[in-house]
């Protein structure tokens, strides 16, 4: 039995993710259930994309992944499931997946019977269902994945213009910057990283504690992407900077 994961925006503070356990736990009770978190911001399919291309790979191959914000509630919405680098991914049709992932194409669908008690939770079970004991005859039903365009730096010969995508429970700020673009596009040239009318980072840190309490640093972090932290300090209050907000790399 594979290992489930749960990533909403659901929030700690209702009942939907208690419909969901409780409907996990009755249909596959050998499962081990893991809440990865409820408190994306509603209905930001960005952050949620963030967050499951950071986590996923930590759990074995064979992991079913639910992920559920902004489900739509309409007639026509569906619920999607498929795999992906060894992985099971259950989660309405809205653009979140093709954020998350590049190159996806098709997948399998369910669509959501509003005239069942508990539907949207009851259809994600049953995606689940699908997974651990597939139907042959379903895989020539799959319907495209909706995809959504996700912000990209804009890239020049002598600058990276970068966006602040997320901002984690201690402030720190993660660009949409990869340690593979940066190395690319940086290579060997000295480099300066401008935010608001803050003195610009010339040199990136690995850890932390390579400075001192409340200096500025700037590092890859766990998901391979530019960070901008302050050492024992939130850099989103410090700075002034928030989701959404423009970094610039400047090149020598």
């Amino acid at each position: 039995m594979p290992d489930i994961t749960l990533t909403t925006d659901w929030s700690d503070k209702g009942y939907t993710t208690g419909q969901m356990k409780g409907l996990l736990v009755k249909r596959f009770p050998h499962a081990r259930i893991f809440d990865i978190t409820h408190g994306i911001n509603p209905f930001d399919l960005n952050q949620a994309a963030f967050i499951v291309r950071s986590f996923y790979r930590a759990f074995p191959e064979g992991t079913v992944h639910i992920v559920c914000v902004l489900p739509h509630y309409d007639r026509e919405n569906e619920i999607l499931f498929f795999e992906h680098n060894g992985h099971y991914f259950v989660g309405p049709n809205n653009g979140l997946f093709s954020l998350a992932f590049k190159n996806l194409k098709r997948a399998g669908s369910i669509g959501i019977n509003y005239k069942k008690e508990f539907p949207l939770v009851l259809t994600l079970c049953n995606a689940v269902a699908r997974i651990i004991k597939p139907d042959p005859e379903e895989l020539e039903l799959e319907i495209p994945i909706n995809e959504k365009l996700g912000i990209q730096p804009v890239v020049s010969s002598d600058t990276i213009r970068a966006v602040v995508t997320y901002c984690d429970n201690f402030g720190n700020l993660t660009l949409n910057v990869s340690r593979s673009l940066f190395k690319r596009v940086v290579g060997d040239r000295n480099f300066k990283i401008f935010f608001k009318n803050h003195q610009p980072v010339r040199n990136l840190k690995t850890h932390y504690m390579e400075v001192p309490y409340g200096e500025i640093l700037c590092r890859f972090n766990s998901s391979d992407h530019l960070e901008i932290a302050v050492n024992n300090f939130s850099a989103t209050e410090l700075l002034d900077l928030k989701v959404g907000d423009s970094v610039q790399i400047e090149l020598r």
